[in-house]
């Protein structure tokens, strides 16, 4: 959450630290209380690192590479900040039954807060974890039936979780038990980008080849009609999956506005896409000059901007924009190609997943910790 009054400078945005990952990472999300990074990439584990310790633990859940992860909490979960410096974890103490049995305090857990982190894999495992307590802890764990499970989003109510894979189609499960509740048929090509509208009532789902954006009644099960991303990159097959389609979908605040991402189809730079949401209408186009490059992901922030993370030429930047400005208003170096970005639910870290190691494309992955200041502290 981000005060008022408390404006930031996304021009001055520093790395804080990096935490080094034992596989590449293509995923990354920061649970709703801003203490547990989770992130995935080319194995079945979801890393998991307390950002106030920088202690990361591996759970083995997933039966394939993690790609996609998102979150969602009620109002009442209160958020931490990272500090400017680790704490160290406090050594492990000796287990006194006696107080145990006497009533040792325990966390404090309110009835009515929930804090969810949802994460999928290559083989469609959707899993969703309970992020409040000691640790993260398995809610549920299913199987959704997409072949390739690419893109993950819950409704602002907290009762839906959409996805989008390899067979095309969308569903939507219950957050609460993951159990099925609907599916959305009428994409032809794989679904890699889903977002619910803040009305309540309508989805969006991007897909691979056809650069369409459908929009959905999704309590109804009925196609609304389509956006037409025919500038972003399609897939031609080949290495080309790493590039084509609509990567990441996101709405303003207001809704009046959609924005996806990906790679432009002529020049190849990565781009943004604006369309108008009452008509339907491509607004605006905002083009890079980041070489060779793919933006994988996209998030709208409270105080008016957004922020892009991507792939370039053996590299990775983030990238912050104002909607109305075909110029970008700041871009930040990180240490590898960024597959995966989130914005930290304080508003002023930035979380990114790389790959890094020895050579670029290495066998290791990096998470990287991105700090944008306020106005008064850049200067």
């Amino acid at each position: 959450m981000v005060f008022a009054g408390e404006k930031l400078d996304p021009a001055a945005t520093r790395r804080l630290r990096e935490f080094p990952h034992e596989t590449p990472l293509m995923s990354c999300v920061v649970d709703p209380t801003g203490r547990w990074c989770f992130a995935g990439g080319r194995s079945r584990r979801v890393y998991v690192t307390d950002l106030d310790t920088g202690v990361t633990r591996s759970l083995e859940d997933h039966e394939s590479w993690v790609v996609t992860a998102t979150r969602w909490s009620t109002a009442e979960v209160p958020v931490k900040s990272p500090a400017a410096e680790l704490t160290p974890p406090p050594p492990p103490q000796p287990r006194d039954t006696a107080s145990v049995e006497s009533g040792s305090p325990t966390p404090v857990v309110m009835p009515n807060e929930k804090s969810v982190v949802v994460t999928g894999d290559l083989v469609g495992r959707l899993i969703c974890w309970d992020t409040l307590g000691d640790g993260p802890v398995v809610r549920w764990s299913i199987e959704t039936g997409h072949g390739t499970l690419r893109s993950v989003a819950v409704s602002g109510d907290g009762q839906l979780v959409a996805t989008g894979g390899g067979d095309g189609v969308v569903r939507l499960w219950s957050l609460d038990d993951g159990k099925a509740v609907r599916e959305l048929v009428g994409h032809t090509c794989p679904v890699f980008s889903t977002a619910f509208h803040p009305d309540g009532v309508h989805l969006l789902s991007g897909d691979r080849g056809d650069q369409k954006i459908k929009q959905w009644d999704y309590r109804a099960g009925r196609e609304i009609r389509e956006f037409d991303a025919k500038d972003l990159s399609n897939y031609k097959g080949g290495t080309d999956i790493n590039y084509g389609g609509v990567r990441d979908l996101a709405f303003s605040p207001a809704g009046d506005v959609v924005f996806c991402c990906g790679r432009d189809s002529y020049a190849r730079p990565a781009i943004v896409m604006q369309f108008d949401w009452k008509t339907g209408q491509q607004v605006r186009k905002q083009v890079s000059t980041f070489t060779n490059s793919i933006f994988h992901h996209l998030v709208f922030h409270p105080q008016g901007f957004f922020v892009t993370a991507g792939v370039g030429a053996q590299t990775g930047e983030i990238w912050f924009w104002t909607p109305g400005e075909d110029e970008k208003l700041a871009s930040v170096k990180v240490s590898g190609p960024a597959y995966g970005m989130d914005l930290h639910p304080d508003g002023r870290h930035i979380i990114v997943a790389q790959m890094g190691g020895p050579q670029t494309y290495g066998d290791q992955g990096l998470v990287g910790l991105y700090e944008m200041p306020r106005v008064s502290q850049a200067r």
